[in-house]
């Protein structure tokens, strides 16, 4: 069952209406702002029939656009229409999948992630576990796509602990960011979730939130993207007066194959961070927390696995029972392998740190640099856009060899941003980018789940050598 739309009662209804006719659900993203509607609906349609679905519900502009183009092949219904209490409520036995779930593409091609319904049931249980999920006093409220992983991972949480649950669309939140807060304040939710540039520019901009109560917030997810503990460090304090705890914070760990969550902290220590030092100076690392239930976590350094605490970085692997049967079109995975993640990191005392991308490692003159650091550096920098840095390592065969800083910019002085930008990070890195290139907002490339494409903005910066 493919399913596209805003996060209304139907759309939530239908994913639990999908399980109880033995079907799988796909949640695909609708489109963007300035896409060409019959290329949006051709390749959603595509992409559907490319995964096996062949019924899609949808409503309202969406429902019209996906009938608006050849549909040989699907069958697409009203979600309105379907979503009516006339309707045999005895389940059908199925022992297929219960959620076909599309990966972030964010290092390559997005792929889909077979996940069953005991997958998906032990992801959902042990999040709640983790956090302590009460339907009696718990309020989850959500803007996140249900369409991405830790969107959908909190909608089915909720219902399955019974806890009250407000939704919002995600393009509200993407016209009006504040808004967010007033949607907590108005609920009570004391739980929510969202990627760490939602926290940074609540954080950047603080001054401009007013008369809201965050009292009741006692969890507050950051994932998806890697967590800047300063921003997040600055979100908490600004949001202090408001009535939040910085115990609230949880910078959390997960992936599409393993359902969604793998490491998450438990509520109440809040942000903790560690300090790796290296020729270049220190630097900070969220600490992600300790496996949820029905989850383990390793670190494959070669041939060999690190030891808890030992702080040696390698490759994160993960298993466990929240993982995927595998890819859509490949070979099924077996539940007792480990499977590895492409992130690099460590354990800690407090649990797992993440350092970056395997693919996305740096190496210039012998060191190895994590993109991130001179990503969270080079925002500092007036009219580049924070969220919005690409930092590159390309070879000899460049037209630009070494670091090279790509980024969208908004500012009346290129030249003097660019100079302050290159002494920020050789100061604050130790090394020199070789170029900066500066993009018109909106320009880098990104995934449906706002993640940025590096190796689409690495082919970009080829092709213009």
């Amino acid at each position: 069952m493919g399913l596209v739309g805003e996060p209304t009662v139907e759309l939530v209804a239908a994913i639990q209406g999908a399980w109880l006719a033995g079907a799988a659900v796909s949640i695909l993203p609708g489109p963007v702002r300035g896409a060409n509607d019959q290329r949006w609906a051709d390749a959603t349609l595509t992409r559907f029939l490319g995964i096996g679905v062949r019924t899609v519900l949808s409503q309202g502009s969406y429902l019209a656009r996906l009938r608006s183009v050849d549909t040989a092949g699907v069958t697409i219904g009203d979600l309105s229409t379907a979503a009516h209490t006339n309707r045999s409520a005895t389940p059908v036995a199925s022992e297929g999948p219960a959620v076909l779930q599309g990966t972030a593409g964010s290092t390559g091609a997005p792929r889909t992630a077979i996940l069953s319904p005991g997958a998906v049931l032990s992801n959902l249980r042990g999040l709640n576990q983790r956090v302590g999920t009460d339907a009696a006093t718990d309020v989850g409220c959500s803007w996140l796509p249900l369409y991405h992983d830790m969107g959908l991972a909190f909608v089915l949480s909720a219902a399955l602990a019974g806890a009250p649950l407000w939704l919002a669309p995600t393009t509200a939140f993407t016209a009006s960011p504040f808004r967010w807060l007033s949607w907590l304040s108005d609920s009570g939710a004391t739980m929510t979730a969202a990627p760490n540039f939602a926290y940074n520019l609540i954080g950047k901009y603080a001054r401009r939130v007013s008369e809201v109560d965050l009292g009741a917030l006692r969890v507050t997810l950051n994932g998806g993207e890697p967590v800047d503990c300063d921003g997040l460090t600055r979100f908490a304090e600004a949001m202090a007066p408001f009535g939040f705890d910085a115990g609230a914070v949880l910078p959390s760990y997960g992936l599409a194959e393993s359902t969604c969550a793998v490491t998450v902290p438990v509520p109440g220590i809040g942000l903790l961070a560690d300090r790796v030092i290296d020729g270049s100076g220190a630097h900070k690392h969220a600490v992600l927390g300790n496996p949820i239930p029905g989850m383990e976590v390793r670190i494959s350094c070669g041939d060999q696995a690190a030891g808890n605490a030992s702080r040696e970085i390698g490759e994160i692997e993960i298993r466990g029972a929240s993982m995927m049967a595998g890819y859509l079109g490949q070979q099924p995975i077996d539940p007792d392998d480990w499977f590895a993640t492409g992130d690099l990191g460590y354990l800690g005392a407090g649990g797992l740190v993440v350092c970056g991308r395997a693919k996305e490692v740096i190496s210039i003159a012998g060191r190895n640099i994590f993109p991130t650091e001179v990503e969270l550096v080079a925002a500092q920098v007036r009219g580049v856009r924070e969220g919005a840095v690409v930092a590159l390592g390309t070879g000899d065969r460049s037209t630009r060899p070494g670091l090279v800083v790509a980024a969208e910019f908004r500012g009346p002085d290129e030249a003097n941003a660019r100079a302050e930008l290159i002494q920020r990070v050789a100061s604050e890195c130790g090394i020199v980018p070789s170029d900066v290139v500066f993009v018109s907002p909106g320009s880098l490339p990104r995934t449906s789940s706002g993640k940025l494409r590096r190796l689409a903005v690495r082919r970009s910066l080829e092709m213009a050598d």
